[in-house]
């Protein structure tokens, strides 16, 4: 209720005083990744526009399912956020809601650029903020079956209707969009800036038997693709009881399965906290398509996947060309010869983060 009410204040003073600024950040709090509950994917944005003198505003999306901390150093964006559901359940569209809040809480409110994690709120800002630049920043892997930004050989509607720039991580990633898109607009509209976590230290010389096990259960999966991948996780741990597996939930789970048979084995531990510290324990990675491949790659960590929904998350061989053979006994065998493809392998999606052009794309 705190944030809420902080939220209101803010909000309603924006009626009444006049604000500018350079960047508006907008992210759903289930980003907030970091040790101080930080939302790590921005941190090196809002460095470059300290640096650069370019002023900001941070506002966090609020949610209620997420185990994530809220960030003490944001703007909460719950009053108006609830107000946008709201008006979505009584028919109101999007557009429109912008439209009306342009009127209202944003009238004296001016930013030139707006950026945004998981093209949150899109069309929203679209119309209550016009005259801004939007760009969403890619906040996990890009693939061919990934509608957020390729439907049927062009760009996503809501992305073109809306004529948002979109901010890269990397050559590989944008190669993928270019593929996919029949017309001209990713070569116009996406942007190549880097990622800040590259050129990392590799972590192990051997197999050390610990494996970290990158869990992907929410409720994106039907019920029944998982209890597929439970089953097979179970089966997988069983079939290796030498080695010790540590279960890292996915950052959207809510209890989808119950993972106690699982847990009960003796070879089996919940992974620490912090991403790092499990790099760190662990010399092997093990998921069935988490984003935490490529971070693994960046410390030259393999990684096995489960094959129980490769019909539908294929992605790592289709399109990413993953470099090493699937089998956990010829990964350890050859651990220092696999370390080093997958590492070569990961730097074509993620470079080096380039502040100059970076601030060149902000109005």
């Amino acid at each position: 209720m705190i944030k809420f009410f902080s939220s209101l204040f803010y909000f309603f003073k924006l009626i009444f005083v006049k604000k500018e600024v350079d960047v508006l950040f907008y992210y759903p709090q289930h980003f907030n990744r970091g040790v101080d509950n930080e939302n790590i994917l921005f941190q090196t944005l809002y460095k470059s526009c300290d640096i650069n003198s370019k002023s900001y505003v941070v506002f966090e999306e609020p949610d209620r399912k997420c185990s994530q901390k809220r960030n003490n150093n944001t703007i909460p964006f719950d009053f108006l956020f609830y107000q946008i559901i709201f008006f979505r359940k009584i028919g109101f569209s999007e557009q429109r809601i912008g439209e009306i809040f342009s009127n209202l809480f944003f009238r004296r409110f001016s930013c030139k650029n707006i950026i945004v994690l998981s093209q949150s709120l899109l069309e929203f800002f679209r119309f209550s903020i016009k005259d801004s630049i939007i760009f969403d920043l890619q906040h996990g892997i890009i693939h061919s079956k990934k509608e957020g930004y390729i439907e049927n050989g062009v760009i996503n509607k809501r992305i073109s209707k809306n004529n948002i720039n979109l901010l890269l991580y990397g050559d590989g990633f944008k190669n993928l969009l270019e593929i996919g898109d029949k017309s001209d607009y990713i070569n116009n509209k996406s942007h190549v800036i880097g990622f800040s976590k590259i050129n990392v230290s590799d972590l192990h010389s051997e197999s050390n038997g610990n494996i970290l096990v990158s869990l992907q259960f929410t409720e994106d999966h039907t019920n029944n693709d998982n209890l597929k991948l439970k089953d097979e996780i179970f089966v997988f741990v069983k079939e290796n009881p030498k080695h010790t597996f540590y279960l890292k939930h996915h950052p959207r789970f809510n209890n989808e399965v119950d993972l106690s048979e699982i847990l009960n084995l003796e070879n089996v531990h919940i992974a620490p906290v912090q991403l790092m510290n499990c790099f760190e324990k662990c010399s092997i990675h093990l998921t069935a398509y988490s984003t935490t491949t490529f971070e693994a790659a960046s410390y030259a960590i393999p990684t096995i996947f489960f094959t129980s929904l490769q019909k539908k998350f294929n992605m790592f061989y289709e399109d990413f060309k993953y470099p090493v053979v699937n089998d956990l006994q010829l990964i350890e065998n050859n651990y220092l010869e696999c370390s080093k493809r997958v590492k070569k392998w990961q730097s074509k999606f993620y470079s080096p983060f380039d502040e100059d052009k970076f601030v060149s794309l902000l109005k």
